[in-house]
């Protein structure tokens, strides 16, 4: 019964020290300053994100974001960026910002010129952040209204990237 004591006690105190030395080599040794620098594009005419959309046959994902807005940067920070740093989701999806606080101008996907502001209403995205999945005519596929939950945006995020690239495929096929 002791040897079994002493060999517990020396595997708890193992596994402690391995754990502990995990822990700290891997945070100190993980510099997140060595991540690729990416960024997230604000659009100004969309006319060339259609054609980008019909050449790769994937849906356009619109972060609707704000100056200042906490949940935009939690968005862009936690998923976008590492969207755009994973060369699958770069098959799958092309990212674009429009800053509804924004004054400034761009251009639809008809060529038209309209205010940011306006752009943002034209898709009910009054509220930051909002993720809206379009097609390359402008058409709205699938959204998703804030941050309801962290722990299951990613996957809302991914869903919602699924179904359009689904409705796409479908819109595909008819042309065919």
């Amino acid at each position: 019964m002791k040897l079994v004591k002493g060999l517990f006690v020396q595997l708890l105190l193992m596994g402690t020290l391995l754990t502990s030395f995990l822990v700290s080599s891997s945070a100190e040794d993980f510099d997140f300053d060595e991540l690729p620098h990416v960024e997230i594009i604000n659009t100004e005419d969309f006319r060339i994100d259609s054609r980008l959309a019909v050449q790769k046959q994937t849906p356009i994902l619109i972060l609707f974001s704000m100056e200042g807005c906490t949940w935009c940067h939690y968005v862009e920070e936690e998923h976008l960026k590492p969207m755009l740093r994973n060369s699958e989701y770069g098959k799958k999806v092309i990212i674009r910002r429009v800053m509804t606080d924004d004054y400034g101008d761009l251009i639809d996907f008809n060529g038209n010129t309209i205010s940011s502001s306006d752009f943002s209403i034209r898709y009910d995205a009054n509220l930051t952040p909002t993720v809206v999945f379009l097609d390359h005519h402008g058409n709205q596929l699938s959204r998703i209204l804030g941050v309801r939950n962290t722990e299951y945006y990613g996957g809302d995020l991914d869903d919602s990237l699924d179904l359009s690239l689904q409705m796409i495929r479908k819109q595909l096929a008819l042309l065919k």
